[in-house]
Protein backbone atom coordinates (compact mmCIF):
# COMPACT_ATOMS: atom_id res chain seq x y z
CA UNK A 1 0.00 0.00 0.00
CA UNK A 2 1.05 3.74 -0.99
CA UNK A 3 1.64 5.98 0.92
CA UNK A 4 2.33 9.88 0.17
CA UNK A 5 4.61 12.42 2.31
CA UNK A 6 5.11 16.08 1.04
CA UNK A 7 8.60 17.02 1.63
CA UNK A 8 10.24 20.22 1.09
CA UNK A 9 11.45 18.95 -2.16
CA UNK A 10 8.14 17.32 -3.35
CA UNK A 11 6.63 14.70 -2.86
CA UNK A 12 7.95 10.90 -1.36
CA UNK A 13 6.36 7.47 -2.01
CA UNK A 14 6.17 5.07 0.66
CA UNK A 15 5.72 1.83 0.60
CA UNK A 16 3.57 1.18 4.00
CA UNK A 17 4.48 -2.76 3.67
CA UNK A 18 8.72 -2.07 3.57
CA UNK A 19 7.99 0.05 6.84
CA UNK A 20 8.97 -2.09 10.02
CA UNK A 21 8.93 0.99 12.19
CA UNK A 22 8.42 5.12 13.36
CA UNK A 23 11.26 6.24 15.97
CA UNK A 24 10.06 9.75 17.22
CA UNK A 25 13.14 12.38 17.24
CA UNK A 26 11.83 15.63 18.38
CA UNK A 27 10.28 17.46 15.30
CA UNK A 28 11.77 14.61 12.92
CA UNK A 29 10.53 10.66 12.70
CA UNK A 30 12.93 7.95 11.11
CA UNK A 31 11.02 5.46 9.02
CA UNK A 32 12.86 2.29 9.20
CA UNK A 33 12.54 -0.08 6.66
CA UNK A 34 12.70 -3.76 5.88
CA UNK A 35 16.00 -3.70 3.78
CA UNK A 36 17.38 -1.72 7.10
CA UNK A 37 17.86 1.48 5.21
CA UNK A 38 16.17 4.83 7.39
CA UNK A 39 15.01 7.62 6.06
CA UNK A 40 14.28 11.14 8.39
CA UNK A 41 11.24 13.14 7.30
CA UNK A 42 10.41 16.83 9.20
CA UNK A 43 7.18 16.08 10.90
CA UNK A 44 6.39 14.44 14.41
CA UNK A 45 5.62 11.03 14.88
CA UNK A 46 2.14 11.86 16.23
CA UNK A 47 1.20 14.04 12.94
CA UNK A 48 2.43 10.44 10.40
CA UNK A 49 0.81 8.53 12.88
CA UNK A 50 -3.09 10.11 12.44
CA UNK A 51 -1.41 10.18 8.28
CA UNK A 52 -1.43 6.73 8.71
CA UNK A 53 -4.27 6.00 10.65
CA UNK A 54 -6.58 8.23 8.25
CA UNK A 55 -4.98 6.26 4.93
CA UNK A 56 -6.09 2.79 6.83
CA UNK A 57 -9.47 3.80 7.37
CA UNK A 58 -9.99 5.20 4.01
CA UNK A 59 -9.29 2.11 2.70
CA UNK A 60 -11.51 -0.05 5.05
CA UNK A 61 -8.43 -2.07 6.38
CA UNK A 62 -7.07 -2.78 9.67
CA UNK A 63 -4.16 -0.78 10.79
CA UNK A 64 -0.93 -2.73 11.12
CA UNK A 65 1.00 -0.06 12.96
CA UNK A 66 0.71 0.00 16.73
CA UNK A 67 2.05 2.99 18.78
CA UNK A 68 4.43 1.98 21.50
CA UNK A 69 4.82 4.52 24.19
CA UNK A 70 5.55 8.04 23.02
CA UNK A 71 8.69 7.25 20.83
CA UNK A 72 8.06 4.19 18.21
CA UNK A 73 4.85 3.11 15.68
CA UNK A 74 5.78 -0.46 14.79
CA UNK A 75 4.29 -2.45 12.28
CA UNK A 76 3.16 -5.67 13.69
CA UNK A 77 2.85 -7.65 10.65
CA UNK A 78 7.44 -7.39 11.09
CA UNK A 79 7.73 -8.58 14.45
CA UNK A 80 9.60 -11.86 15.47
CA UNK A 81 9.72 -11.39 18.88
CA UNK A 82 9.31 -10.18 22.17
CA UNK A 83 11.79 -10.34 25.00
CA UNK A 84 10.80 -9.12 28.21
CA UNK A 85 13.95 -9.91 30.19
CA UNK A 86 15.99 -8.12 27.80
CA UNK A 87 13.19 -5.81 26.83
CA UNK A 88 13.50 -5.51 23.22
CA UNK A 89 11.13 -5.93 20.14
CA UNK A 90 12.84 -7.65 17.12
CA UNK A 91 11.85 -8.18 13.57
CA UNK A 92 11.81 -10.73 11.07
CA UNK A 93 13.96 -8.95 9.07
CA UNK A 94 17.59 -9.10 10.38
CA UNK A 95 18.61 -5.97 8.63
CA UNK A 96 16.49 -4.13 10.98
CA UNK A 97 17.71 -3.17 14.59
CA UNK A 98 15.49 -4.23 17.52
CA UNK A 99 13.75 -1.89 19.70
CA UNK A 100 14.40 -1.53 23.64
CA UNK A 101 11.56 -0.56 25.22
CA UNK A 102 10.15 -0.83 29.00
CA UNK A 103 8.28 -4.03 30.36
CA UNK A 104 5.30 -2.44 30.70
CA UNK A 105 4.95 -1.25 27.02
CA UNK A 106 6.00 -4.53 25.44
CA UNK A 107 3.07 -6.24 27.18
CA UNK A 108 0.80 -3.96 26.38
CA UNK A 109 2.37 -4.55 22.37
CA UNK A 110 1.69 -8.18 23.48
CA UNK A 111 -1.89 -8.22 24.74
CA UNK A 112 -2.66 -6.03 21.53
CA UNK A 113 -1.02 -9.02 19.29
CA UNK A 114 -2.99 -11.80 21.32
CA UNK A 115 -6.58 -9.70 21.28
CA UNK A 116 -6.07 -9.21 17.52
CA UNK A 117 -5.44 -12.58 16.59
CA UNK A 118 -7.83 -13.74 19.11
CA UNK A 119 -10.26 -11.48 16.83
CA UNK A 120 -8.73 -12.67 13.65
CA UNK A 121 -10.44 -16.29 14.42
Amino acid sequence: MKFYINTRNGLRVVDLDEVVYLKADGNYTEFHYADGKVKTELSCLSVFEAKIAAFYEAQAIPMSFYRMGRSHLVNVNHIAAINFQQRTLTFREDSVKAVVSTKNVLKELRDHLVEDFQSAD
